[in-house]
């Protein structure tokens, strides 16, 4: 009898600890699978980018590679849910993409979340979308 509680307790002491780890576990924003604005933004030009895109919300310019950095948050209907007789507040969130150039190409892009804890980059997305489907 001993022996087979024992048994239940580490099994159950396993399936606890296997749980936290599956259940803690987070995607980098940018793993192996990429969005399809990022592989359809590289190599284009500055122009291209800027004439499908729009204005960015800043420029970096120092050092070989200048940057371009987007910005979209979500919109205020996202970011809250009905409830029974009100609605609650999620969190405020949106994405930065942030576009390296070389020799006035796009080289690299990158999306961050914003928060870094809420791992939505499908507004970045949402921002070249003119850029994948003119």
């Amino acid at each position: 009898m001993k022996r087979s509680m024992t048994k239940r307790i580490l099994a159950l002491y396993a399936c606890v600890v296997l749980g936290l780890g599956v259940g803690c576990t987070a995607v980098a924003p940018n793993g192996p699978e990429e969005y399809p604005a990022q592989k359809a933004l590289i190599g284009k030009t500055r122009q291209e980018l800027l004439a499908c895109a729009g204005k960015p919300v800043s420029e970096r310019a120092g050092g070989e590679r200048p940057a371009v950095i987007y910005y979209r948050e979500a919109s205020q209907l996202e970011e809250s849910f009905p409830g029974s007789k009100s609605s609650f507040a999620k969190v405020h969130h949106g994405c930065r993409a942030t576009i390296v150039l070389d020799q006035d190409r796009v080289a690299d892009v990158r999306y961050e979340s914003d928060p870094s804890s809420y791992q939505d980059e499908d507004h970045c997305e949402e921002i070249f979308d003119r850029c994948v489907n003119p």
